[in-house]
């Protein structure tokens, strides 16, 4: 079971390349917002009476055209995600015309829409990997957090029909007060089913769904997610690996308070975009999308040239900018902005956090020994 997936030396090269040009070679197309699960720390999440009270979802000539526009601006890795995107009324006809494109394709899935029908004509247009989000071991845990009693059952099955058509399937945890103590028991089915699992304890505040969810989402206090951080690590590696990494964990943190903040940290705006469901570019999933373009109102790279120049302008905490744990705290300007409302105030929950690892990973430790 790989633990830490990495990315290919070739693709980290191409990454980089591209940052350094502005070629936008990573995208996410989000083609709809809506789901049939009713996740309780969901960030994007609209019923259809929400949706359309909003605006309509795009077609898939709409979506094909603007893939064949990126492409020739240089995108070669694509994401299909929603909420679920097997719910999207043309996804075949989107799949089908990717792969005509000769793009690279990942899709995110909750997994639970994927039955033997599906797998019939996925095959004749793979996708690179389906990233499956699981969010329990039982079906009782996904009917208290996911609104769905069957969801358990429905996605082992998805993925033992994805594994026999050799489709590759990577699990990504979200982890929140309602299926924490199944955690040993979802690392337990990944180990089985030798699939690489990737654990998140930090939730988003879902801004987009409300102004006023700034800073606020159903997800652990900082200093639990902070110890189910750590915990997930010694269930993934062993007691063996996870005691070896003693001397990588955060121990004192200093602050000296630089005088201008970073910029962006991350890909995002410089080589990768993300297009929600409603055609606003934003150089991230997680960011608002207030003062930013809709790429079906204009050409794509005319509101590439404008999320970059967006990205550009903006300067992160002069605090972070000087903190001793930045790197391991990896606060990126998403956290930022859903944390604090603005770009320069501290993320103090994602703070409290990185602050509190030292203290989790001892408590880990003797609870182990």
């Amino acid at each position: 079971m790989i633990t830490n997936p990495v990315s290919p030396p070739i693709t980290e090269y191409l990454y980089s390349r591209a940052s350094n040009a502005g070629v936008p070679i990573s995208g996410t197309f989000e083609l709809t917002p809506l789901c049939n699960m009713d996740c309780k720390m969901c960030y994007v999440r609209l019923s259809w009476k929400e949706q359309e009270a909003i605006c309509r979802i795009y077609d898939a000539e709409k979506w094909l055209e603007l893939a064949r526009e990126a492409r020739d601006a240089g995108m070669l890795y694509l994401l299909l995600t929603g909420g679920e995107p097997f719910l999207y009324h043309g996804f075949r006809q989107v799949m089908e015309g990717l792969n005509k494109l000769g793009l690279i394709v990942s899709i995110n899935s909750n997994g639970t829409l994927i039955d033997e029908t599906v797998i019939s004509w996925l095959k004749n247009c793979p996708p690179m990997r389906i990233n499956i989000s699981i969010y329990g071991a039982s079906d009782d845990t996904y009917a208290k957090l996911c609104n769905n009693p069957r969801g358990f059952t429905q996605v082992t099955n998805a993925i033992r029909l994805l594994k026999e058509a050799g489709i590759s399937v990577k699990l990504n945890c979200s982890l929140t007060p309602d299926n924490a103590d199944e955690l040993p028991l979802i690392v337990e089915y990944a180990k089985e089913n030798d699939l690489v699992l990737q654990v998140a304890t930090y939730m988003f505040p879902p801004l987009r769904k409300a102004e006023d969810n700034i800073g606020q989402n159903s997800r652990f206090t900082p200093e639990q997610a902070a110890y189910y951080t750590v915990y997930s690590d010694y269930l993934l590696l062993g007691t063996e690996r996870f005691l070896a990494r003693e001397n990588r964990v955060i121990g004192d943190i200093e602050d000296d308070c630089a005088g201008i903040g970073d910029g962006i940290r991350c890909r995002a705006g410089k080589c990768s975009f993300w297009i929600t469901w409603k055609g606003t570019m934003t150089p991230c999933g997680m960011f608002p999308e207030q003062d930013l373009p809709n790429v079906f109102e204009m050409s794509f790279c005319d509101a590439w040239e404008k999320v970059k120049e967006y990205a550009s302008g903006i300067v992160l905490p002069s605090k972070c900018a000087g903190c001793s744990a930045k790197d391991d705290c990896r606060a990126c300007a998403a956290m930022v902005i859903t944390e604090s409302g603005s770009f320069d105030k501290v993320p103090q929950y994602r703070c409290d956090m990185t602050h509190s690892f030292r203290t989790q990973w001892e408590r880990v430790k003797e609870k182990i020994q």
